[in-house]
């Protein structure tokens, strides 16, 4: 799909509060502009001024500088691949942008609507928090704006007082049944180990062992140690 921001919003986003984003994205987006010369219009084809209303904010790059438009409309236009959220879950948005020089004002604008609307409107992205995009997006909120420096793409996984929640019931992969954890690793019955259930992590190159246990419980709640051991190693 290529470089890629993404949203899950409320369909219809409050007036007021509306508003009060689309004015902080100007106040952005114009400071990168005239001080980074970040070049953004209307529209990939079209050179009319970025649009910052009550009803919406959009905008592109310019010429080769340009990639997929930005658009946010306070009333969420549903288009004929839309699907009924899932309950708890939201409206889909998403730019792709490329890296182009704008992605840094597209990343600008997605931090103001998260700090504006909060779980109205969660914000993730292809890319991480150390992206130049990112970190550039996060300094110019904070100097212009006020808020964004602790704007982060990390969502902390869903826990209880046992430890890290399934975020899945089981199911079968290479051959052995899992069960995902709720921060994306995943527990299975260990084939060769002094214990009975392993965990590991999917997304590392060799989904090498991470903790286990004779219990499912007591191996998720040593996962959920090994987490937060990783996550605070300091």
């Amino acid at each position: 799909m290529g470089y890629t921001h993404f949203a899950s919003r409320r369909k219809r986003l409050p007036l007021r509060e509306f508003k009060t984003a689309a004015a902080d994205c100007q106040k952005v987006v114009e400071a990168l502009w005239s001080e980074k010369g970040i070049r953004i219009q209307f529209d990939r084809d079209d050179p009319k001024p970025a649009h910052f209303g009550d009803d919406s904010v959009q905008f592109n790059g310019v010429g080769d500088d340009a990639h997929e438009t930005f658009a946010v409309e306070r009333d969420y236009r549903v288009e004929s691949w839309n699907c009924d959220p899932k309950r708890g879950e939201g409206w889909f948005e998403f730019t792709k942008t490329a890296r182009k020089p704008y992605d840094c004002a597209v990343c600008a604008c997605l931090i103001v609507f998260q700090h504006h609307f909060g779980k109205s409107y969660s914000v993730s992205s292809d890319g991480s928090d150390d992206d130049e995009g990112w970190v550039a997006a996060r300094e110019w909120c904070q100097r212009v704006l006020g808020y964004g420096a602790d704007f982060s793409l990390k969502v902390p996984p869903k826990m209880t007082v046992l430890g890290l929640v399934f975020a899945s019931p089981w199911y079968t992969a290479s051959g052995d049944s899992v069960r995902d954890l709720s921060n994306g690793w995943r527990l299975m019955r260990a084939k060769k180990a002094a214990f009975r259930w392993m965990v590991y992590d999917p997304k590392s190159w060799d989904a090498g062992f991470l903790t286990g246990g004779n219990t499912i419980r007591t191996a998720r709640w040593n996962a959920t140690v090994t987490f937060f051991q990783t996550e605070f190693t300091d």
